[in-house]
């Protein structure tokens, strides 16, 4: 009888532990509906914050998501012009509010291996990072999560205007 008392504690940890594990969010996939009659999918774009306590005001560019958004052409790691400016525009709120944590997500298209997506994101949120530290960010404030081609793997994309949406490091924001 004692040494069930003592396995019941483990147990029940145990089976929170996996109905925890279980129940992980899955990104929604929006279809196309800029060309009447495609069935091509743009990617998912992640949530605007954590919604942690505390989290009251609102994270930068919440409505704007191309202001959110740096993308890359085919295989390149380099910021462009726009980018620099959208990176511009995001380094400003980030100084502006040193509770703001800003986390760099980057995609790939859905060509190449796994693993040379994955090496290509992490360059693109490493560019990323470095040009919001040029333009005064603080390194605290900043996280980098090189997804790849973890999710347009998944996604039906056959035209460049679709793989191009693709290839981005998107500004995701989090509160302290």
């Amino acid at each position: 009888m004692s040494s069930q008392r003592h396995f019941l504690p483990f147990g029940l940890a145990a089976t929170l532990l996996l109905a925890a594990c279980a129940t992980a969010d899955r990104p929604s996939v929006a279809v196309d509906a800029a060309r009447p009659g495609t069935e091509q999918q743009k990617p998912a774009r992640p949530p605007l914050s954590t919604g942690r306590p505390g989290a009251g005001k609102p994270t930068p560019f919440a409505d704007d998501e191309a202001a959110r958004t740096v993308y890359f052409a085919s295989g390149e790691v380099t910021v462009d012009i726009q980018g620099l400016e959208v990176l511009r525009q995001n380094a400003q709120k980030l100084k502006e509010d040193p509770q703001l944590i800003v986390v760099l997500v980057g995609h790939t298209d859905n060509l190449g291996s796994p693993a040379y997506n994955l090496a290509v994101a992490d360059r693109r949120t490493e560019a990323v990072s470095e040009r919001l530290r040029s333009l005064g960010v603080p390194r605290n404030q900043i996280r980098r999560l090189p997804l790849g081609s973890e999710e347009s793997s998944k996604q039906k994309c056959d035209s460049e205007a679709c793989r191009h949406s693709m290839r981005r490091v998107d500004l995701v924001y989090e509160r302290r």
